[in-house]
């Protein structure tokens, strides 16, 4: 646990400096610099194992949910278009974290060969967000984030998805 606790610290202090290189090293996911003043860890779940060939089955099977649900909500009249707006916006974020946490595999060992029977540890940690500046307002806004990280056996922990916590797309098996 200790780890992920430092591993998550070292990714919200590359945030707060906007070290590209560092970030680029602890995380495959976009998150948003601006305005971004530092945070904490608040709590780290228990341990959550899934298979590398999950992951990849995931990964894609979720770009072809992507598409359907962006081609139902174009073709969507007025009086549904809200609600499949939302879903196709939900099943694009959860699209995207399958891809991240495919791709942290990568940087979390890089070189090593990941067999698609290898077990990838994950872990969901809770922080603290605190957003200060011109942008924000004259006082600072906390905000409950939901931070995924993944490790492959003897790799390092990588960031692969950030997402404020009312808007976390709650992954499935990850």
């Amino acid at each position: 646990m200790r780890e992920v606790r430092e591993a998550t610290q070292d990714y919200l202090r590359a945030l707060a400096r906007r070290d590209v290189k560092g970030i680029a090293e602890r995380s495959t996911c976009v998150a948003s610099t601006n305005s971004f003043a530092g945070g904490r860890v608040l709590r780290v779940e228990p341990t959550r194992w899934v298979r590398m060939g999950t992951v990849d089955s995931l990964s894609g099977i979720s770009i072809a949910v992507q598409r359907a649900a962006d081609s139902i909500w174009a073709y969507a009249k007025e009086t549904t278009a809200d609600s499949l707006f939302r879903r196709a916006r939900q099943v694009s974020n959860q699209s995207a974290v399958y891809r991240n946490a495919a791709r942290a595999v990568l940087v979390s060992a890089p070189g090593a060969v990941v067999g698609r029977d290898s077990m990838l540890e994950t872990r969901l940690v809770h922080a603290r967000f605190r957003y200060a500046g011109p942008f924000v307002g004259p006082r600072p806004v906390d905000r409950e984030e939901i931070i995924r990280l993944l490790r492959v056996p003897g790799g390092r922990w990588v960031v692969f998805s950030v997402y404020i916590a009312e808007d976390d797309p709650r992954p499935e098996m990850i």
